[in-house]
């Protein structure tokens, strides 16, 4: 039988078809973004796309295509197993007149490419090995004016090792490497709909035309201070504190302008309304979300492009709505990071409230965006409070940056009055009164605490955690619903944690919260009087000081800084300056120079160190995809849950098909996005109470558990997972 020199077999395909379709790929990437490599490097890049799949034309590859299609396979006489293709194809490239062309140093990036464009495990290439490729590849023929008439023997002087970690860490290699990933990716996918770019333009016009045309309809052209000054300052790497309800979010979509863009947020709630908010208010359908629960969101949108999960996981869309970890991970400089950090070398990053990250996420962060400014990429961080200790960091990473030099001036001239509470609980009374007449938001540190408030205040709602994601998403959307102040004049109490803090438009009347650390305490206060101007003698907003969650989720020494701050603004208007003045007493190395000794500071500095020098593709993907998931969490199903999902035939339907190896590899993501609907993920703690034996399938982490779920789909009301001794809540007996 002759060589047919395939690529793939579903859909069948030859090497020179799913080569075309990556140049095609290319040429399109090339039309939309012409600036994002120099012109000797988009010649490496078209050469690396031409050369990266050729080595599939061996004997044993091609037998196993043909095994699959059930054709007749060729004579294979080479001993051992089959060689990985990316590991062969530079064996047929014409070193001497590449080198001749662009010089060593740029052949090792296009031959390393190559090389290194699979993650697969090293194995020998013996003599019959490449006699066999030598004489297959005068089947490709004259395989796009590629000179295929000199085999090269050794190729491992052009191969970049650890000892080259300087050109590994170069932005040229990172970005030819990085785009021949992205283009073989998508064309693999072989999608219509699916490209590895698209315009930023819906319709003709740009978010940033959208937001325009809005503000000139809705707003006479009447910009904000802060939109006034990102859409200034386009070309810059900008941090801008600007207070809750400015108008930041715009200021911050205007600054995109019309490149491609993520858009980041701490929390998934704050991602799907934000999403929502681009698509339905600013009416930019281009935008797309991306985060670990992304597949199950699509596929409950019955309006929604059936491409849009390839298309966001692709990062193909113009304006992504994400959470850091997506984009972050690059730090660790995994194998294959680079497609990731070259798709950043062109867009534009939005750190929306980045005050919320635990600080060894900050160090990923700030060196995250030391690697992205590096390659060309651009970032703006909008946020309501910052902690100026940030800005040390940065300019010892050499970081890139436009301080911001003056003060935006509120709109409102005064939107809280604060109190602080020293005794060891709320007046439930009081709430109870006051929820009558008022919209009344309760924020406390701790699960377990926001449920026995839930059970003390009468036709409360709670949010929190610790429910399964299909109930979770109806109260969150109830929780949007109820706190539209303009909309929806319904008055009641809401019991939630700290998940309401980020970028949630929601507008109470009154807060009680717990303290926490200042500046989450300012993003809890921006869920009260949002958008109005308070005048009242009674406060707004109380304060318990009661340390609770000190210090294992609030740290005892910025809560001991920040408690010390509030107390000097007791029974006071707080207005937006004094806010940021706090956060500068606190926060500032200057100011308060024992935050060097703080475990904040320290961890931020530790993990930076630790990463700052690490040798690309030395550790695996899922290695670091398991460190950004939280490999501390453990999912849980309750009984309740596990048995209504055995009635329905769910349990045996999913188990069976995620062990059959006909189940289609989209069969089973569809699957396990399913199963998250129904799980509950918590902190590990050798305490908690569960079944040994993983449920559907190794490595799912998920354990069937005996606490109590407490949900009606009716009201939207009751506690979730409870997780407290079961024999005092009368679940069973002992």
């Amino acid at each position: 039988m002759k060589n047919q020199g395939l690529a793939k077999s579903n859909p069948e395909k030859t090497i020179k078809e799913h080569t075309q379709d990556l140049l095609n790929q290319l040429q399109m990437l090339r039309e939309i973004y012409p600036s994002i490599l120099e012109k000797e490097e988009w010649e490496l890049l078209d050469y690396a796309v031409k050369y990266h799949d050729i080595g599939k034309i061996n004997t044993k590859f091609q037998n196993k295509l043909y095994q699959k299609l059930k054709k007749e396979l060729l004579e294979d006489k080479i001993e051992g197993e089959e060689i990985p293709h990316n590991f062969l194809s530079p064996h047929l490239i014409n070193i001497d007149k590449m080198e001749e062309k662009f010089g060593r140093k740029n052949t090792k990036i296009l031959i390393s490419s190559v090389y290194y464009h699979h993650i697969r495990e090293r194995k020998e290439i013996t003599e019959e090995t490449l006699a066999d490729l030598n004489k297959q590849k005068e089947t490709l023929g004259n395989f796009f004016d590629l000179d295929l008439s000199k085999t090269e023997d050794s190729i491992g002087r052009y191969i970049l090792e650890e000892k080259d970690e300087e050109i590994l860490k170069e932005r040229r290699y990172i970005l030819i490497k990085g785009i021949l990933n992205k283009l073989d990716y998508v064309a693999s996918l072989d999608k219509e709909g699916v490209n590895v770019e698209e315009t930023c333009r819906d319709n003709g016009q740009t978010v940033r035309d959208k937001i325009q045309e809005i503000t000139k309809t809705k707003y006479q052209n009447n910009y904000r201070e802060v939109q006034k000054y990102m859409m200034e300052k386009q070309e810059e790497n900008l941090i801008v504190i600007s207070y809750t309800g400015s108008g930041k979010t715009e200021a911050a979509l205007l600054w995109i302008g019309e490149q491609k863009a993520f858009y980041t947020l701490p929390l998934k709630v704050s991602i799907n309304a934000m999403y929502q908010r681009i698509i339905n208010k600013i009416q930019y359908q281009k935008a797309l979300l991306l985060h670990s629960d992304a597949y199950s969101y699509y596929q409950e949108q019955a309006d929604i492009d059936i491409n849009s999960y390839d298309r966001a996981r692709r990062l193909s869309s113009p304006l992504i709505i994400t959470t850091v970890d997506q984009l972050f991970k690059i730090v660790f400089r995994y194998q294959g990071y680079e497609e990731i950090l070259a798709t950043l070398s062109y867009s534009k990053v939005i750190l929306d409230e980045i005050q919320m990250y635990s600080p060894q996420m900050l160090a990923y962060i700030l060196l995250g965006l030391k690697m992205i400014t590096e390659v060309g990429g651009k970032f703006a961080i909008v946020t309501a409070t910052f902690p100026p200790l940030l800005y040390n960091i940065m300019d010892k990473l050499e970081i890139p940056y436009k301080k911001q030099e003056e003060e935006f001036t509120p709109h409102i001239a005064n939107r809280h009055k604060i109190q602080v509470l020293e005794q060891n609980e709320f007046d439930l009374k009081k709430i109870q009164e006051l929820g009558k007449n008022k919209k009344v938001l309760i924020i406390v540190n701790t699960v377990k605490r926001a449920q026995e408030l839930y059970e003390k205040l009468e036709n409360s709602y709670l949010l929190h955690s610790h429910y399964i994601k299909n109930d979770r998403n109806e109260i969150e959307a109830k929780i949007l619903e109820f706190g539209d102040n303009e909309k929806n004049q319904e008055k009641g109490i809401w019991i939630s944690t700290q998940i309401v803090e980020a970028s949630l438009d929601i507008d109470f009347d009154i807060l009680y919260t717990e303290m926490c650390s200042i500046d989450s305490l300012f993003q809890r206060m921006g869920r009260v009087y949002r958008k109005r101007n308070f005048q009242q003698e009674e406060p707004n907003v109380y304060i318990l000081d009661n340390r609770n969650g000190v210090p294992y989720i609030i740290d005892a020494e910025i809560y001991d800084y920040s408690i010390k701050e509030i107390k000097n603004y007791n029974n006071q208007n707080l207005t937006e300056q004094e806010k940021q003045r706090m956060i500068n007493n606190i926060f500032d190395l200057e100011k308060n120079p024992k935050m060097k000794d703080s475990e904040y500071y320290k961890i931020i500095i530790r993990e930076i160190n630790l990463l700052k020098d690490i040798i690309p593709n030395q550790l695996p993907k899922k290695l670091i995809n398991d460190k950004f998931r939280d490999i501390q969490n453990i999912n849980l199903l309750p009984d309740k849950i596990f048995d209504q999902l055995e009635a329905e035939g769910k349990i045996e339907e999913w188990s069976n098909a995620l062990k059959s190896k006909e189940t289609s590899v989209s069969r089973k993501i569809e699957i396990k996005s399913e199963i998250k609907n129904y799980v509950i993920g918590v902190r590990y703690s050798r305490n908690i109470i569960h079944d040994s034996e993983e449920l559907f399938y190794k490595g799912s982490n998920i354990y069937r558990t005996r606490y109590k779920y407490d949900f009606d789909k009716e009201t939207l009301q009751g506690k979730g997972l409870i997780m407290k001794d079961m024999k005092q809540s009368g679940y069973f007996d002992e």
